[in-house]
């Protein structure tokens, strides 16, 4: 897969940053899935900040999204270029 150097939407970075604090909540029992991300997941996933993998959830196999070491450092900085 080709990466894309293109810079994420702002509806993009919204889904990331979302991903991102469900799977940080340790309350969070569902992971992010395909669905949270609507249209966003293909852009995401060419760009690498997001990630796939097949995880147990309530006794199913699903796919689920995760947000990659790319994307926790983008979300670093664009946290940091709005402050």
């Amino acid at each position: 897969m080709e990466i894309s150097f293109r810079p994420p939407t702002k509806r993009m970075i919204e889904k990331l940053k979302e991903c991102f604090e469900k799977e940080s909540s340790a309350s969070s029992a569902i992971p992010c899935l395909p669905e949270d991300m609507k249209s966003s997941l293909a852009g995401l996933y060419k760009r690498g900040f997001i990630g796939t993998k097949m995880q147990k959830v309530h006794d199913k196999k699903v796919l689920c999204i995760y947000v990659t070491d790319s994307g926790k450092k983008f979300l670093s900085a664009h946290n940091e270029r709005k402050n």
